[in-house]
């Protein structure tokens, strides 16, 4: 928006006070400033000496009538005050007739001709800018005091937002520590309501390491099976002395062994497609029930109450570490990174020109390396 467009919409009226009360109070806060460095001794004795002239003008005609002109820059103020409120309930820029006077105190505060009271009529200018730049009369965001003011103003913001982050999430993190109910509050509120994505999750994942993995070693399984049980009936005594029976002992004990592997390879493959079908959906719905339960009732195993206690802790401490990184820091350091790096590469330009010596030949110009 340009400053003709800002002269034909509503704000046009107080976007030309406003400029005219930037002069006013620009000359007011100057002519108090100098009064204020007159009166001190040896100004007043300098001035006198040096210029008696001004000095005789300035004390007989400005500072013996200085309220009597300070009152006239009142009466304009409030003047002004009076007629921008006007136009506020006009144009309705309030939502009620009495919320200007209220937002602008300090229009009412800085017309009191007292010393200290005088100095708040500097907000006024510091409201009027920031008017003007949101109406993009102006851009103070382009100059030199404009991003310098930015900067710091974000330092700040920064700076008081992340300790006021960090003292909510200390506070959280005694809440959980000492049984508070922030942790019932996440079983109750973030995690009951999701429990059937959470088995859901599960038991697909489940399906897919079944499928995936185990499954294309099942060969591996039975042959890791029988090796045991082989192992296993060498060491029995029993099947040692049937294997001492004549003609059959060794054909029996090869029957049982081969029986025994063929029953438990039967049951680990029926255990594994269970595990690989939809059916283990109502093992995990259980388990998960059972735990969420014993950290709601407290009546379970205290090392998983303590696990699901010291988790939300570890996380929320992650999040303060993060909290409290210094990223305007980090801007800066890049900056300076940036102008590093820039300072290197003209240097590098103005050692290797300083390096190249020109002479003159009988054809003209030619550079030579030194």
């Amino acid at each position: 928006m340009n400053l003709k467009e800002t002269l034909r919409n509503k704000y046009s009226v107080l976007v030309v006070i406003d400029l005219l009360m930037m002069v006013l109070l620009m000359a007011n806060l100057t002519l108090i400033i100098f009064d204020w460095i007159f009166t001190i001794g040896f100004v007043n004795t300098l001035f006198a000496n040096h210029l008696p002239d001004f000095y005789a003008f300035y004390d007989t005609y400005i500072h013996q009538n200085f309220y009597t002109i300070d009152l006239v820059f009142v009466i304009i103020f409030l003047c002004e005050f009076t007629l921008s409120w006007i136009l506020s309930i006009i144009q309705r820029i309030y939502s009620k007739w009495f919320l200007y006077p209220i937002f602008h105190w300090y229009d009412l505060a800085g017309c009191i001709p007292v010393g200290s009271l005088r100095f708040l009529r500097i907000l006024r200018i510091f409201s009027i800018l920031v008017r003007l730049q949101n109406l993009k009369v102006i851009d103070l965001t382009s100059t030199y005091l404009g991003k310098r003011l930015k900067k710091y103003y974000a330092i700040i913001v920064e700076e008081i937002s992340d300790r006021v982050v960090v003292n909510i999430l200390e506070g959280v993190q005694d809440e959980i520590s000492n049984g508070g109910p922030v942790l019932d509050n996440i079983l109750a509120r973030v995690i009951r309501p999701r429990q059937e994505l959470i088995v859901e999750w599960a038991s697909r994942r489940i399906q897919h390491v079944v499928d995936n993995e185990v499954l294309l070693k099942k060969e591996e399984i039975n042959a890791y099976v029988k090796k045991l049980i082989s192992e296993s009936l060498k060491k029995n005594d029993e099947l040692k002395a049937l294997e001492q029976v004549p003609f059959v002992g060794k054909k029996i004990t090869e029957t049982i062994g081969h029986a025994i592997s063929g029953v438990i390879n039967n049951i680990i493959d029926q255990a594994l497609a269970d595990m690989a079908s939809y059916r283990n959906r109502l093992l995990i719905s259980e388990s998960t029930n059972m735990i969420l339960n014993s950290i709601e009732h407290k009546d379970g195993d205290t090392s998983l109450n303590k696990i699901f206690t010291d988790i939300p802790v570890e996380v929320i401490e992650i999040i303060k570490e993060q909290v409290m990184i210094k990223k305007w820091k980090l801007k800066e350091a890049a900056e300076r990174g940036a102008d590093e790096a820039e300072k290197s590469s003209i240097e590098f330009l103005m050692t290797d020109f300083e390096g190249t010596e020109t002479i003159r030949d009988s054809d003209g110009f030619t550079e030579k390396q030194s």
